[in-house]
């Protein structure tokens, strides 16, 4: 299913749970029953004991970022500018591969905080995204010296 410039996840058994839980203001991800551990995507047994007791659970919301990227072609037809998309561990370990929102390319820096904020894309579907938190921690950048 595409919505405007955005290829939206197809919402399964397995799946809505995730793609609807922004709607409550948290994401929920799914983890094993026996053994705790989170596992995202969703899947039908745990990929660490296999167990397929698994559940859908709340997470903070609250994580940092790894990496990122800035995509510069256009989705379809739209033309907009340039998307960053990043890679953010959450508090309980889940990384996910989330758009960044309210951020420049000079706001970036590994390990900086972020939060889950979410955009409603239908009645159903709640877009996970990550805003860089306010943080001191980078206030004192290191330039590069040649």
């Amino acid at each position: 299913m595409v919505h405007g410039r955005r290829a939206l996840p197809e919402l399964t058994e397995l799946t809505a749970t995730h793609w609807t839980s922004g709607g409550s203001g948290m994401l929920s991800v799914q983890r094993c029953l026996r053994c705790r551990r989170w596992s995202f995507p969703p899947s039908p047994c745990c990929r660490y004991c296999w167990c397929t007791d698994l559940a859908f659970e709340p997470v903070t919301g609250k994580g940092v970022l790894v990496s990122w990227s800035r995509v510069d072609e256009p989705v379809g037809s739209a033309s907009t500018p340039p998307n960053l998309v990043g890679v953010v561990n959450l508090e309980e370990g889940v990384r996910l591969l989330l758009g960044l929102v309210e951020a420049g390319p000079d706001d970036l820096r590994v390990g900086a905080p972020v939060c889950l904020v979410f955009e409603q894309i239908d009645d159903r579907i709640w877009l996970p995204l990550a805003e860089i938190e306010e943080s001191d921690l980078f206030d004192d950048r290191i330039e590069a010296v040649s």
